[in-house]
C-alpha cells in the first residue's frame, strides 16, 4: 500500500524479530491479545519500540566499554610519563635559565637604557646563557653595548643633564623681599 504508516514489509518486524502478538505470552508475561482485537499499527510500534530498546542497550554497553578502556589507558599513560623524569628537568631547568637570563639583562640595562624592557624586546636571550645554565656577564654586557652602539636613542640621557634646559617657564624667586607697603613699593619703582 503507497499510504503504509509501516514501510518495511516484513511482517515479523524491523530486526527479524516476531512481532508481540506472535510471542508466547509465557515469554513475554503479559496476557495475550484477544485475536480480534489485533491492530497491525500498534504490532509494528512494538516492534520499533523493542528494536529501539536493544539498540539503546547496545550503545550503553559499548560507552560502559569505551570508558573503561579509556581509564586503562590513562593509567598505563601515567606509568610511562613516570620514567620521563630527565626530560621534565630539562625543562624545568631550561625555564628557569631564562628567567634568570631575563632579569640578568634588565638589571644591567637599568642604567643604560632608558626603559629596560627594551633590551628584553631586541636582544637575542637564548645567546646569553652557557649550556650549563650559567649566565655570562660579559656576553650580556658586550650585547647592550653592541645595541646602544647601534640604536644610540635607547640610551639613558646623561645624569645631571636636564633633557630640555631651563625655558624660563614657571615660579621664579624674588632677588629682593616682598616690599611690606605700597609706599614701599613706589619708592622701589621710582629710585632710580
Amino acid at each position: 500500500m503507497p499510504n503504509d504508516p509501516n514501510p518495511n514489509p516484513n511482517p515479523t518486524g524491523p530486526q527479524g524479530d516476531p512481532a508481540p502478538s506472535d510471542q508466547d505470552p509465557a515469554k513475554t508475561g503479559g496476557n495475550p491479545a484477544p485475536a480480534g482485537n489485533q491492530d497491525p499499527k500498534t504490532d509494528d510500534q512494538g516492534a520499533a519500540l523493542a528494536a529501539e530498546k536493544s539498540a539503546r542497550e547496545a550503545a550503553e554497553k559499548r560507552a560502559t566499554e569505551a570508558e573503561a578502556e579509556a581509564s586503562r589507558l590513562r593509567r598505563t599513560n601515567a606509568a610511562n610519563k613516570g620514567t620521563d623524569l630527565d626530560a621534565l628537568r630539562a625543562e624545568i631547568r631550561g625555564e628557569f635559565t631564562a628567567q634568570l637570563v631575563r632579569a640578568e639583562v634588565r638589571a644591567a640595562a637599568a642604567g643604560r637604557l632608558a626603559d629596560p624592557a627594551d633590551a628584553l624586546a631586541l636582544l637575542d636571550l637564548s645567546a646569553l646563557a652557557g649550556p650549563s645554565g650559567e649566565i655570562d656577564t660579559k656576553a650580556v654586557t658586550a650585547a647592550l653595548d653592541k645595541l646602544i652602539e647601534s640604536k644610540p636613542y635607547l640610551a639613558a640621557p646623561k645624569s645631571g643633564a636636564a633633557p630640555w634646559g631651563d625655558v624660563g617657564a614657571g615660579q621664579r624667586k624674588a632677588a629682593e623681599p616682598e616690599p611690606a607697603s605700597p609706599y614701599e613699593r613706589l619708592r622701589r619703582a621710582y629710585k632710580d
